[in-house]
């Protein structure tokens, strides 16, 4: 089934894509959590090896029909870059720069996704989409802590270490949301974004080993281990499960606009859950990026 065949799959896609954000943005508060207890390779090894087996096991038999193997190839390649590359780059670009700077930078994914998929001829570009997609990028900007560009964990070659690993995070992000789109057109989203998962953890395996996997899950306490879980589960099978759904029935580009809610729902929890300020600021952030979706998305 496309988009084109229910009346109501936009509203559908809308609705996944908001919870998968949703849960995105508490995987933050999250990983804040327990990444001190491990490494952020094997945390990310770990989560998706919980979401792995999550998928298949709702799944079941369904999880292994018939697949082109064109297509099996395509989706691994796919998989590599969004559950391991991806990953992998967003915490090594952590160690050189301020997470302000990499959560903006980040931010731009619904833009670069957009020119991606008007580039591939999957959706053509208009005022209202990019006057949307800015809108929800200003509200990000104004919900993140200031930013100045250039300044970071270390100086020198060490800053464009950490602007190239982000720029590569954002890249792979874009590419899964559009290239993923036809394979999603052709086969169940859960069976697709399963069959990823399990090439990104094979990708992320020898790099969880090198940084001693069974040492560094020796260290994660009692709560640490339900972050671990959490993240698994509805940060990862659930959250990645809906946002499969939504780009099966969706353009990539109104999908990805979601993405703005991930900062505001991590700063929304950190008011709630860590008792931090509710600003003017923030709430006018929160205006500006449900503007900007709503603006992004109307037919």
């Amino acid at each position: 089934m496309t988009e084109h065949a229910d009346p109501h799959a936009e509203r559908r896609a809308a609705i996944a894509a908001t919870v998968a954000c949703i849960c995105f943005g508490a995987s933050v508060v999250a990983t804040r959590y327990v990444v001190p207890q491990t490494t952020p390779v094997v945390l990310a090894f770990m989560r998706y090896v919980i979401a792995t087996v999550c998928m298949f096991a709702l799944l079941r038999r369904s999880a292994f029909m018939p697949m082109a193997a064109r297509d099996r190839v395509q989706v691994a390649l796919l998989g590599v870059l969004f559950f391991g590359v991806f990953p992998w780059s967003f915490s090594a670009s952590l160690t050189h720069l301020p997470s302000a700077t990499v959560a903006l930078v980040v931010a731009t994914n619904p833009l670069v996704t957009l020119a991606l998929s008007a580039l591939r001829g999957t959706e053509r570009l208009s005022a209202r989409a990019i006057t949307g997609q800015l809108l929800a990028l200003a509200g990000i900007v104004l919900a993140l802590p200031p930013v100045t560009l250039g300044t970071g964990a270390s100086e020198g070659s060490g800053l464009w270490i950490g602007y190239a690993e982000v720029a590569t995070t954002v890249l792979c992000g874009a590419v899964y949301n559009v290239w993923s789109r036809p394979m999603l057109l052709k086969y169940p989203s859960a069976v697709v974004t399963g069959y990823a998962m399990v090439a990104g953890t094979l990708a992320l395996a020898p790099l969880a080993l090198m940084q001693g996997l069974l040492t560094h899950t020796r260290t994660i306490t009692t709560s640490g281990w339900g972050a671990v879980f959490f993240l698994g589960t509805l940060g990862g099978a659930v959250g990645f499960g809906l946002w499969g759904y939504a780009l099966r029935r969706s353009t990539p580009s109104r999908v990805a606009v979601f993405l703005a809610l991930n900062p505001i729902t991590a700063i929304a929890l950190g008011v709630l859950l860590l008792g931090e300020p509710l600003t003017p600021r923030l709430v006018l952030a929160l205006v500006a990026v449900l503007s900007g979706i709503q603006l992004a998305t109307r037919k």
